[in-house]
């Protein structure tokens, strides 16, 4: 009965800052609005560490890609959701390097494309530098923030790895349990996970849960929790499962379309698409112009405003993303021939150009 009674605390505190988020445009304030509520639940938060999972069977790797919207509670009732909530909160617009905090609360700047490597023997290699291996227990969780303009990489201490997107936060124990792993994502990842036939894989997300059986997948989910998102198998077997229980398992070149007003919704897909951002091309597929210009504006940390008019156009193609926030937002006006021009630090997406013949 106390572990539900705090369970309950927890959401209501997690409710009433997002209530209160609605009326703070001030990033700063946010924070500390988060920090204050984080305090006052993280005592009770990390006395429950075992996880919950609901069982699988792994085998072969993993790879995924996810872009997973602001949210800070999962499905189901893992206590790594009650985790997460304790220790994700919105990422500050004052942040501009990439951390890894501690379960002790140190903060550690790493340099922007730097992979930090947990060894089973509980050393962290933050590639310029080692720290010195402490004892280590399953119960203890981490997290790696990556703003927006960065990109970082991650190796778990189960040797599976994660390129980590812009604006992206991940929790993660130090060391897996023996018959269990599972991480919590918010934002975008591409993940490779370490095959072990007899330890599930668990990524869970604020509307829903990947379950590895066997694979290798990307998911995307825009807007945090309520909204929804994707999950695309490159190849083996996944099982989707959102947050009022409904299940979809893929098959290779699948995409399954998560909308918590519907049913798992499956379509054919080219998979290959969905992770060339790793490579630092961004495919447009066929979006329209409002999502690209968001996927831009989260890349490059930059402000986009995109005109109401022409935002639900469609465009394809791809877009090379080392060439710099200019040369990428000049390419795209002259595909979709759109006016847009450059103000203080906003960049303005107006109406479509129109030719006389």
């Amino acid at each position: 009965m106390n572990n539900k009674n705090d369970s309950m605390r927890v959401v209501r505190r997690v409710i009433s800052y997002f209530r209160a988020l609605e009326e703070k445009s001030d990033p700063k304030e946010q924070e500390e609005l988060w920090t204050r509520i984080r305090t006052d639940i993280g005592a009770r938060d990390r006395r429950r560490r075992r996880l919950r999972l609901w069982s699988t069977v792994a085998a072969a790797s993993l790879v995924g890609c996810m872009w997973l919207g602001y949210g800070l509670l999962s499905t189901g009732t893992s206590d790594l959701s009650q985790i997460a909530a304790s220790m994700v909160g919105s990422i500050s617009a004052e942040i501009d390097e990439i951390q890894l905090i501690t379960e002790q609360g140190e903060a550690i700047k790493i340099n922007d494309g730097s992979t930090v490597t947990y060894t089973p023997d509980g050393k962290i290699d933050l590639g310029d530098k080692q720290m010195r291996a402490t004892p280590v227990t399953q119960e203890q969780y981490d997290r790696i923030v990556v703003p927006k303009g960065r990109f970082s990489r991650l190796v778990l201490a189960d040797g599976s790895s994660l390129y980590i997107n812009s604006n992206t936060q991940v929790v993660y124990p130090k060391q897996f349990e023996k018959d269990k792993r599972e991480i919590f994502v918010d934002g975008e990842i591409y993940i490779d996970v370490h095959p072990d036939p007899a330890v599930p894989f668990i990524v869970r997300t604020a509307d829903f849960d990947v379950e590895v059986l066997g694979t290798a997948f990307d998911v995307k989910a825009y807007g945090g929790k309520g909204n929804g998102g994707e999950v695309v198998l490159v190849r083996g077997v996944v099982n989707v499962k959102d947050a009022n229980g409904r299940e979809a398992r893929l098959k290779p070149d699948n995409k399954a379309v998560i909308n918590l007003k519907t049913p798992i919704q499956t379509v054919a897909v080219d998979a290959k698409e969905y992770i060339l951002w790793t490579q630092g091309i961004l495919p447009l597929r066929n979006g329209t112009l409002g999502d690209i210009l968001e996927d831009l504006s989260r890349y490059y940390d930059v402000r986009i405003n995109c005109n109401k008019n022409v935002k639900d156009i469609k465009i394809t193609g791809k877009i090379d993303l080392t060439q710099g926030v200019d040369k990428a937002l000049y390419y795209l006006s002259r595909t979709g021939e759109f006016s847009y021009y450059k103000q203080q630090d906003t960049y303005f997406f107006g109406d479509a150009i129109h030719t006389s013949e």
